[in-house]
């Protein structure tokens, strides 16, 4: 996001230089820091989980590959619905995982999991189905009717769930987001639940993530490997959690954040009402991340078009396993964010009319 982090997080980052304390985490920090974990869970989820079934990894990618390593069998088929967050797609065949891509289904609503497609892919041997809630790049955020589906499916063929959670403390005031491994005892006992203040508040490159095992056996698990993943974790980040999670400043920066959010993706979603009516959209219901169906233009990479024609950078679509599709960031200073819905529009134009375009300044999105 182009905002600048919490008062907090800044201070507490602050100290440790001061300190000059840049060396690795020791234990009594790690365990602030779990503690601060618990109490987030539980305030904002009201998600009950023990201490030692959270573990600490740089980022949710490097705790991806540890899951693929450490608790599936080798060569174990992976299901990921798509469109996908670009990682989540490449990672697996890093350690020798086959993905077997499920195309989720979409309408003018929303794009929701295509759970007979979900169920083939279990039946073909499948070990691990890959949920991203609240979903990158759509913004979906799955109901507990969809989430309980998703666990009987699960349970009935002796899987697992990697469910990545960063995004929720992105969600709009409309909807609540609903830890997977809460919704049943069988969700419990096969997820491993990503989860990091890294979105939320803006902390990406401090690499500090957390893997939540709601199985007492998966945490049991963790303990054999957990001091090998915490060696790559970030001191400023171990202590950017309390900060973040437990600081009633924080949470008033996280509030003032989602309130512009929601200012941004109404200012998107009009925009693309009323300018771009052959783009396919539903606004996001979290993160900051506007999915643009742009297949009506008929262009192979649609990003590689705006970005050269009208100095408007977005993510393409294929990417995710979508080509033909946008990503658009939408985490912007509004005035920022209508310049670059206005290049959005003009490149639209542009394409429209086949006519020759102007050079325009690059706008990030």
């Amino acid at each position: 996001m182009s905002y600048s982090v919490a008062r907090p997080i800044h201070d507490a980052v602050k100290r440790q230089m001061e300190a000059e304390t840049l060396g690795y985490n020791d234990p009594i920090s790690i365990d602030l820091a779990r503690e601060s974990v618990v109490r987030w869970m539980k305030q904002e989820y009201d998600w009950s989980i023990a201490s030692n079934s959270v573990g600490f990894v740089s980022d949710i990618v490097t705790g991806f590959g540890a899951i693929l390593t450490h608790f599936l069998p080798p060569v174990a088929d992976i299901v990921v619905p798509t469109p996908a967050y670009g990682p989540l797609l490449t990672v697996p065949a890093l350690f020798g995982h086959r993905v077997q891509e499920v195309p989720s289904l979409s309408s003018s609503a929303f794009h929701r999991m295509d759970f007979e497609g979900i169920e083939r892919a279990l039946a073909n041997g499948a070990r691990l189905v890959v949920l991203c809630n609240p979903h990158n790049p759509t913004g979906r955020v799955f109901t507990a009717e969809e989430l309980g589906r998703l666990a009987q499916l699960v349970d009935h063929y002796g899987a697992r769930v990697f469910s990545d959670e960063i995004h929720a403390p992105l969600v709009t005031a409309s909807v609540t987001h609903i830890p997977y491994a809460k919704v049943s005892a069988a969700a419990a006992s096969h997820t491993i639940t990503a989860s990091s203040a890294s979105k939320g508040w803006n902390i990406s490159g401090l690499k500090c993530a957390q893997l939540i095992f709601s199985s007492p056996a998966d945490a049991e698990r963790w303990q054999h490997v957990a001091d090998f993943f915490i060696k790559s974790v970030s001191r400023l980040g171990v202590s950017a959690i309390p900060a973040a999670y437990d600081h009633p400043e924080s949470h008033d920066w996280l509030a003032s954040v989602r309130t512009q959010l929601a200012r941004n993706n109404a200012l998107v979603a009009e925009t693309v009402a009323r300018r771009l009516p052959e783009i396919g959209y539903s606004p996001a219901e979290a993160t900051y991340l506007a999915w643009l169906d742009c297949r009506a233009y008929g262009l192979r990479e649609p990003a590689r078009f705006f970005r050269e024609r009208v100095g408007l950078a977005m993510s393409d679509g294929g990417e995710f396993s979508a080509p033909g599709h946008l990503r658009l960031n939408f985490a912007l200073p509004e005035d920022v964010l209508r310049k670059a819905l206005t290049a959005l529009v003009r490149g639209a134009e542009l394409l429209r009319s086949s006519r020759p375009l102007e050079e325009t300044v690059t706008h990030h999105a």
